[in-house]
This record gives structure tokens, C-alpha cells and sequence, in this order.
């Protein structure tokens, strides 16, 4: 029976590990990105909608904090992850509302509500990679970039057939059917250290520019 996704437990990760300017946690972070977005006289783009700290207000820092990329810079607003499990993918349904989930995209790539629903169901099957916008920044969200996916038997990319087998079963089979338009990029994925024993898994990564 294939091993699951890779998971790293909240449990695991360290209390303190961004950067602002000392080690601080996320919430920390996030709060002091806030508090320099609503200074007095801080400028703003004409379209900001001054929510900053929306993802922070949400509770979003609990589940992501054990994504988010170690040492970011609090005041980089910039936070990359690439294994967005199951579990985090269910708590951020429940956290976000249906608005945010229906509209962020990249570009014309899969909205972030199929994404997360998908990854959700299929835990086994799909991992999501992406990044974050903090509150520092009048974009701030949560971006969904692809998606990572396990099969069961090897995908021979270089064929038609191939990558169009593993789109329709990424649309038809694991529900993410929204994408306006086909990932930029397919290609095998090794992001991960694989079972010692066994037989060898078979990752592929779905990218939107």
C-alpha cells in the first residue's frame, strides 16, 4: 500500500523561526506587518482595500505556520510553501470565506477553493504548493501556484497522450476543474525523500505561471 504525503506536525516546527527583526512566530508577524501597513502615513495603492490582517484575523497563521518557509523576513511580506497537506487544506476551508476561495487564482490557474476542497478529499493523492502575501501588503492572500500528483504507475510525459491522461484524471477523478486554462508546466516531481522500501512512488507537478 503506498505511504501517504509526507506531513510535519505543528508540534515539530519551531516556536520562533521568522525573522522581524528577531526570531518571532507567525502570528507575531504577522501582527507587526500589520501594525507598519496601518501607521499613520503609510502610503497605499489607490485600489488597497485596507482589510491587512485579514489571513491573521481568520486564524490562517495556525494551520499554515508549519508550511511557511523558515527564516522569511516579517517585513519581505513573502512566505513560499510546497506541501500543503490534507489536513491543513480542511482547516483552511473551514477558516476562509467562500468569497476568497471562489475569486484568488493564479492567474488563470485553478481557484484556491477547488484546490484545497481536492486536497483535501484526496489527502493521499495531492499536495499544494504556493505562497503567501502577508498583511504588509495591500495584495495580501493565500495563492495556490499547482498542485503535486501521486499515480500509480508511471506518466510518460514525453507522449500526447501522457500529460493529457494526467489532467483529465487531475479535473475528472480529484475534482480540481476550474483552471482556465492547462497547467504552463507538467513535469515529475522529487521535492521529498521516498520510501526506502517498497515500490517507488510517482509524483508529477502541475504548474501555473
Amino acid at each position: 500500500m503506498p505511504s501517504a504525503p509526507p506531513t510535519l506536525p505543528l508540534a515539530e516546527v519551531p516556536a520562533e523561526r521568522f525573522v522581524s527583526p528577531v526570531l518571532v512566530d507567525l502570528r507575531t508577524a504577522w501582527s507587526l506587518e500589520r501594525d507598519l501597513a496601518t501607521a499613520p502615513g503609510t502610503a497605499h495603492a489607490p485600489w488597497c482595500t485596507d482589510d491587512h490582517g485579514w489571513l491573521l484575523d481568520a486564524g490562517a497563521d495556525v494551520p499554515l505556520e508549519p508550511l511557511l518557509g523558515a527564516g522569511a523576513l516579517a517585513t519581505s511580506a513573502f512566505y513560499p510553501f510546497s506541501l500543503l497537506d490534507g489536513p491543513a487544506a480542511a482547516r483552511l476551508l473551514d477558516l476562509m470565506d467562500e468569497a476568497r476561495l471562489a475569486s484568488e487564482r493564479q492567474n488563470d490557474g485553478p481557484t484556491l477553493g477547488a484546490v484545497l476542497r481536492a486536497v483535501a478529499a484526496h489527502p493521499d493523492r495531492l499536495l499544494a504548493h504556493g505562497y503567501v502575501v502577508g498583511p504588509a501588503r495591500c495584495d495580501e492572500r493565500l495563492t495556490v501556484e499547482g498542485v503535486l500528483v501521486r499515480t500509480d504507475a508511471a506518466v510518460d510525459l514525453a507522449s500526447d497522450a501522457g500529460p493529457a491522461a494526467l489532467l483529465d484524471h487531475v479535473r475528472t477523478t480529484l475534482g480540481i476543474d476550474d483552471m482556465r486554462v492547462p497547467p504552463h508546466e507538467i513535469t515529475p516531481w522529487w521535492g521529498f525523500g521516498l520510501p526506502d522500501d517498497g515500490p517507488p512512488e510517482h509524483w508529477y507537478r502541475l504548474w501555473w505561471d
